[in-house]
């Protein structure tokens, strides 16, 4: 029997630190019905697939509560749910990290200026550190020890032991100053390393926080292009209503000026429409009657009657934002890596620390149990997962963000880290190279009839045709309101043309061939006419009666105006390019001889790009495919990562692990720049993490007491703690202002 599950992605509130994350992830996955929990710390949410009949997500919620986190559960709203209660956390914080700093600034002058503090002073000291440690630092320990309950660790528990070592022996000294120093070991009072390290870590937390915060900036800027009101027609009279109240076919008014709120069809004026927030295009758009608009977008300066289609999670907009909000709730592989590493790095850490106290205290000749304190201290302080936890995550958040306000959708996070990778890029002709709409480049006259009433049968005769040639035709032949002739006895000749009646008169319509059809031998002129236009590569549409031509249309489809640019980028970025098509060679030559492509595959059925993409695999490239058509799908699920262009079909955007909602080719390179761009800064920030702990954990342990002797302060230690997280967030928002191309 097929497993029942569903999938949601929820927040999760009261995570502090990667290690956190691991936490929650790990009870989750433990309880019956669970199949998987996958938690994003940048993001602070858990993807969770579930049997709805095993488990309900309050016994989620209640498996979470016992060890300080909170499952948002609200589904109607979730994110203001979770805003809400973050809200609430982030004023505790900052009310905590207040009080600590009231409190430590003094404990630390004092310290500093008398090393060793008389007994009344001591007394002073352990007073004023109370508050810090039972109050600002209360969370730490909460945490802690409901995690150790529960056989977890995060940071809060080295912050927890650390602190409350130094704190503990402290008060021994204070209340008992002759137990320690009776043995000869002189008894030191370290209440400054407790307060000025919680301090210090509540700083770095609130830090960190805010620059989390700016990371999402992108998705909460496409959330406020949501209005959450319209204007409704109905029965002649206009009425302010809820988005969540609109149906399909209401009528809305859009005023100049105002985020239109629905996907919808124009049925009443015109105007120009700023479309950069969801296309990435950064021209205005003129739309009329009868055509489409999207929610989101801006109406800039004329009033307009909208039809609605799609509102609420339905419009192009909800779904941008639901993809945006996927992809940064999804893990690239080498996140899995540094996840593994942050469950074993805690537990590590503590051993580290108990080791680095017992050879100081045991194997190092001397009176050492102050250095082994100090020592074992500093390493519990320093050590940071959290910087190994935001490596990847905030970096991604950042990208995908900034490619979302591009126009750049990711399908995942994996896509980000293979179109980096890419070396060979095979891109589709029609529709992705080009426009991929056939456009009348001229029309030549035989002079057998005047031109103007040709025009108008030429329009009228192919108007009825549904060829895209055809339209093609009457599109660009028709002038404006003029009215056509009729047409009668209308026949559509397969693979050939159209043909009817005009005035009592039979008109033929199509291809070259439609001549054969009607019985007229083209002549001498109109045959170098004919291999004129093929040798560019242009389709024909010819116009006869029946015994002689009278008009021949030339069509084609022609570059994207920014082709030749993107293909450039691409290529300096040292990226193969292919051009696959299924039109002929000659077709074929000519579209990529300008756009400045040299590699061809011409007559290409859906398999074949599939093909030649296993083909450039087996010899170890990394291929990307852009195409927007169905007879691109195969080609792009097989790719490493597959690019559907923006107006494509459904199934090619379900294919591809990168959508581009806009219409410029230069959306390619930019994909291709950014996911580069975004795999540097990651790799950065992973050496960074564990550069920082590799060197600084042995620092701590006092590998170089015995040629400098000099050991790490406590307080230095919790203060370059703090710095590694806020680095490695502060390197990964670098990507939020890089211009892609």
């Amino acid at each position: 029997m097929k497993p029942i599950y569903t999938d949601l992605t929820l927040p999760v509130s009261g995570m502090s630190c990667a290690a956190c994350a691991v936490s929650v992830e790990s009870i989750l996955s433990h309880v019956d019905g669970v199949f998987s929990a996958s938690v994003n710390y940048a993001t602070s949410s858990v993807k969770i697939r579930f049997n709805p009949l095993q488990v309900t997500l309050d016994q989620l919620q209640m498996a979470l509560k016992p060890i300080g986190y909170d499952l948002v559960i609200e589904t109607e709203d979730d994110s203001k749910a979770f805003e809400e209660l973050e809200t609430g956390r982030h004023l505790i914080l900052k009310r905590r990290l207040l009080v600590a700093i009231i409190f430590a600034l003094p404990i630390f002058v004092i310290s500093m200026i008398w090393h060793h503090p008389s007994p009344s002073m001591q007394w002073a000291l352990l007073l004023m550190s109370i508050p810090v440690l039972f109050y600002s630092g209360r969370g730490f320990y909460q945490t802690a020890f409901r995690l150790a309950l529960h056989g977890q660790t995060n940071m809060d528990t080295l912050v927890a032991l650390g602190t409350a070592a130094a704190f503990i022996l402290s008060l021994i000294n204070t209340l008992f100053p002759t137990l320690i120093s009776g043995g000869g070991v002189t008894a030191y009072v370290y209440y400054e390393s407790a307060v000025v390290i919680i301090t210090l870590i509540l700083l770095g937390r609130y830090l960190e926080e805010r620059s989390r915060g700016k990371a999402s900036e992108a998705i909460k800027n496409l959330m406020g292009l949501q209005p959450e009101t319209a204007i409704r027609l109905r029965d002649g009279k206009q009425e302010e209503v809820a988005i969540k109240q609109l149906m399909p076919g209401d009528t809305v008014l859009i005023k100049p000026g105002s985020v239109i709120p629905v996907d919808g069809v124009i049925v009443s004026g015109s105007s120009w429409i700023e479309e950069s927030m969801m296309s990435g295009e950064p021209v205005p758009v003129f739309r009329q009657k009868g055509e489409q608009v999207l929610a989101g977008t801006l109406n800039k300066d004329s009033v307009l009657h909208v039809t609605t289609l799609k509102t609420g999670k339905e419009t192009s907009l909800a779904r941008i934002i639901a993809m945006v909000n996927e992809a940064q709730n999804s893990k690239p592989p080498v996140q899995l890596l540094v996840d593994k590493i942050s469950a074993i790095f805690v537990p590590a850490v503590i051993l580290i620390s108990l080791i680095t106290f017992f050879t100081w205290w045991l194997l190092i000749p001397g009176d050492n149990l102050t250095y082994a304190i100090v020592t074992s201290i500093s390493v519990l302080i320093i050590a940071c997962p959290c910087a190994l936890g935001l490596a990847t995550p905030t970096a991604l958040i950042a990208a995908i963000g900034h490619g979302a306000e591009r126009g750049i959708l990711f399908r995942d996070s994996s896509g980000i880290e293979s179109a980096g990778k890419t070396n060979v890029l095979v891109i589709d002709k029609t529709g992705t190279l080009t426009i991929g709409k056939p456009e009348l480049k001229e029309v030549k006259y035989t002079g057998k009839s005047p031109e103007g009433e040709t025009n108008r049968i030429f329009a009228a005769l192919t108007g009825l045709s549904a060829h895209p040639l055809s339209a093609a035709v009457s599109k660009s032949l028709s002038a404006g309101d003029e009215k056509l002739p009729s047409i009668t006895e209308f026949n559509d000749i397969p693979g050939k043309g159209i043909t009817g009646l005009c005035d009592d008169k039979r008109y033929y319509a199509g291809s070259p061939a439609i001549l054969y059809e009607a019985g007229v031998t083209p002549d001498a002129e109109t045959t170098r006419i004919f291999e004129e236009y093929q040798k560019e590569a242009a389709s024909i549409v010819v116009l006869a009666d029946s015994s002689e031509v009278l008009a021949i249309a030339a069509l084609s489809d022609t570059l994207r105006e920014d082709a030749v640019q993107a293909v450039n980028a691409i290529r300096e970025m040292e990226i193969e390019l292919y051009m696959a098509t299924g039109d002929n060679q000659t077709s074929a030559e000519h579209i990529a001889g300008q756009a400045g492509i040299s590699k061809i595959l011409a007559n290409a059925s859906p398999e074949n790009k599939a093909e030649v993409v296993r083909k450039l695999q087996a010899e170890g490239q990394k291929v990307a495919v852009a195409g927007d058509g169905i007879n691109d799908t195969i080609a792009l699920a097989q790719a490493d990562v597959g690019i559907a262009m923006g107006g494509g079909t459904d199934a090619s955007r379900e294919a591809a692990a990168i959508t581009l909602t806009g219409h410029r080719l230069m959306q390619v390179a930019e994909t291709i720049k950014l996911s580069r761009k975004t795999n540097r800064v990651i790799k950065e920030n992973l050496f960074w993490a564990f550069g920082y702990n590799v060197i600084a954990i042995p620092l701590a342990a006092g590998v170089l007491f015995p040629l400098t002797g000099l050991l790490l302060n406590p307080m230095i230690a919790s203060a370059a703690m703090a710095f590694s997280s806020v680095s490695v967030v502060f390197n990964s928002l670098r990507l939020r202002k890089q211009n892609l191309i």
